[in-house]
C-alpha cells in the first residue's frame, strides 16, 4: 500500500511545486523598499517562469525562482534600458544595468532631457536590511560626451568602482582628457537620500559661463558642486 501512496505523494508535491503562482512566492523575495518604489507591481506566471509587470524605466520583468534557497534569476527591459541579476535577500550577484537618462523620471529641470548612459557591472553586493554591507563592481556614464549641443559644455567618459559605505551604495568616477579633470562621488541611501560632490579642473574659456548654471562655484582653478536631496 505505501509503495502506491508515496509515489502518488511525490507526484502530487511535484505538480504542486511546478504550477505555483509567483504571486504567492513574491512575498518571500520583494522587500517592503522594492513595493515603495514600484508600488503596482503586477505578477504574472509560476514560480519556475513567471513575469513581473510594473516596473519603473524596465516595464516587464522575468523571474525564475529557486523557492527553497529563495533566489531568483531577473532579467528585465531591453536595448539602453536592461537589468539583469542573481537575486537572494540579503545578496545581488552579476548585476548587468543599462539605463538612459532619457527614460528616467528625473524631478530636477536641469537633468530632464539628458542623453546618455549610465551602465554598471557589479559581481556581488551584501546587503543587511536597509543597509548595503560591500559591494564590488564598476559603473560608468558618457552624459558629458553626449550633450554638448544641449549645455554647451562636453567632457570624458566618467568611470570607476562601486563600493559600500555607511550603509549606502558609493561610486566614486573619475574622468580626464586633454582640457578638464573631473571627479564625481555618488553616495546613494537606500532610505532615499543621496548626496553628490563632484569637482571639475578645466581649462575650457566656458567653464564661467555654463558651470554655474549647473550649481557649480568656482573655488581656485576647480569648479566644485555638493548636492544632495531624495532620489527617490
Amino acid at each position: 500500500m505505501f509503495r502506491w501512496i508515496l509515489p502518488a505523494l511525490l507526484s502530487g508535491l511535484i505538480a504542486l511545486f511546478a504550477f505555483l503562482p509567483l504571486a504567492w512566492v513574491a512575498g518571500f523575495l520583494v522587500t517592503d523598499d522594492v513595493k515603495a518604489v514600484a508600488p503596482e507591481l503586477a505578477y504574472q506566471g509560476t514560480v519556475w517562469n513567471g513575469t513581473v509587470s510594473g516596473l519603473p524605466v524596465f516595464g516587464t520583468a522575468n523571474v525564475k525562482t529557486a523557492l527553497l534557497s529563495r533566489s531568483a534569476s531577473v532579467q528585465a527591459g531591453e536595448g539602453e534600458n536592461y537589468l539583469s541579476a542573481e537575486l537572494t535577500p540579503k545578496t545581488a550577484t552579476d548585476v548587468d544595468l543599462r539605463v538612459s537618462f532619457a527614460n528616467l523620471p528625473l524631478n530636477d529641470g536641469r537633468l530632464q532631457g539628458l542623453q546618455g548612459l549610465l551602465v554598471a557591472e557589479i559581481s556581488e553586493l551584501n546587503f543587511e536590511g536597509n543597509r548595503c554591507v560591500s559591494a564590488r563592481g564598476t559603473v560608468r556614464t558618457d552624459v558629458l560626451q553626449r550633450n554638448g549641443g544641449a549645455i554647451q559644455w562636453t567632457g570624458p567618459e566618467l568611470t570607476g568602482p562601486i563600493s559600500c559605505e555607511g550603509g549606502a551604495l558609493l561610486a566614486v568616477m573619475t574622468g580626464r582628457d586633454a582640457e578638464q579633470a573631473i571627479e564625481a562621488n555618488i553616495r546613494m541611501a537606500p532610505d532615499g537620500v543621496y548626496r553628490a560632490d563632484i569637482s571639475v579642473q578645466t581649462n575650457r574659456a566656458e567653464a564661467d559661463a555654463v558651470l554655474p548654471l549647473f550649481g557649480f562655484t568656482r573655488s581656485g582653478g576647480s569648479f566644485m558642486l555638493t548636492e544632495q536631496g531624495r532620489w527617490r
